[in-house]
């Protein structure tokens, strides 16, 4: 379901360039389609629907160009959640369609519909929000936390993703 919303969304090859700073993700029957609803030249707006599911992303074009960054490592008192491997980003962005260049740097940055999908796949829900606060790259060994209806990501106690499920 996730990744049928991402192939539409990759369809918009004008925003390869831009990086999802927020994901708004809700169950429910919608009419299916891809749409730009707002456009500016540092951000967009878009929204893609199925029959089961619809997405709004929210997209800022980045100010400088993005580089990769070395990994950190998780902190005595956190616990591994997972690690993303960049065969896992390149077989993902693949299925899909994403072209962004962020997903093709040594080590990759992995895509926000990667992160939805597997938080998606252990806390189903009608409706997830994720706001990205910073890039995580593949091999980073990520906590995360989940505190009742909000969950966040870290990493060495850096904040990565914050969210919340409704």
């Amino acid at each position: 379901m996730i990744r049928e919303l991402a192939k539409k969304l990759a369809t918009f090859s004008e925003f390869a360039d831009f990086v999802i700073i927020e994901l708004n993700f809700q169950r429910g029957n919608f009419d299916p389609s891809a749409q730009i609803l707002k456009s500016h030249s540092s951000m967009v707006l878009l929204r893609a629907s199925s029959k089961d599911a619809e997405i709004l992303v929210k997209m800022i074009r980045p100010r400088r160009e993005v580089t990769a960054s070395v990994g950190c490592r998780i902190q005595a008192a956190e616990k591994c959640w997972r690690i993303f491997t960049a065969s896992e980003i390149s077989e993902f962005a693949t299925a899909v369609g994403d072209k962004n260049k962020i997903h093709q740097l040594n080590p990759p940055i992995v895509p926000a519909f990667l992160i939805l999908e597997k938080i998606d796949a252990e806390f189903p829900t009608n409706f997830i929000k994720i706001r990205f606060k910073n890039f995580i790259t593949a091999g980073e060994p990520l906590s995360l936390s989940v505190d009742e209806n909000k969950f966040e990501i870290t990493c060495a106690g850096d904040k990565k993703v914050l969210g919340e499920f409704l």
